[in-house]
């Protein structure tokens, strides 16, 4: 009996133990603003591109350093993340939209298709940060290092899109 409540004491200090820095770690990271009524769109001067790249490289050292016992605030940063991507894709859409009429047949094909390989992108990511959510322990390392590479990858679809919106928006002007 003494040697279960010992057991269980000692449970309990490793949990506080590593549940503290993983409180420090979410607390110390900048948030993204993934606010969908946020008005902001995407300027043609490299910030946004910029601001996506280093919001990008935080996420990746806060995941990396995020443990199994540590699942729920990476998989609240992942959210974070995906969210503020989603915000992102919808003004490329929304931006596509407003600007449809005055691009060419051949910008027009290659934004739908810019577009359509983001979202499947952006779907392949969801489906990483599911496995985070409801994955065991022993997969971690495995999902954790999956999503990180799948948001990897739209990110850079991202990066790549948003060049070739804007290289598009100075061929119309």
């Amino acid at each position: 009996m003494i040697v279960q409540h010992a057991g269980i004491r000692i449970a309990l200090l490793v949990c506080c133990l590593t549940l503290g820095p993983a409180a420090c770690i979410a607390a110390s990271q900048p948030t993204i603003n993934s606010d969908p009524t946020d008005d902001t769109e995407l300027s043609g001067d490299g910030t946004e591109l910029d601001e996506v790249k280093h919001e990008w490289a935080q996420t990746v050292e806060a995941l990396k350093a995020y443990t199994a016992v540590q699942r729920d605030a990476a998989v609240a940063r992942a959210k974070q993340t995906l969210d503020a991507m989603d915000t992102r894709l919808e003004q490329l859409e929304s931006r596509t939209q407003q600007e449809w009429d005055s691009l060419s047949q051949s910008a027009r094909e290659t934004r739908e298709a810019t577009l359509r390989t983001i979202r499947m992108q952006r779907n392949e990511a969801a489906e990483w940060y599911g496995g985070m959510k409801h994955g065991s322990a022993e997969a971690w390392e495995s999902v954790k290092q999956g999503f990180i590479a799948s948001y990897g990858t739209l990110n850079d679809a991202f990066g790549t899109a948003w060049s070739e919106f804007t290289e598009q928006e100075t061929e119309t002007q």
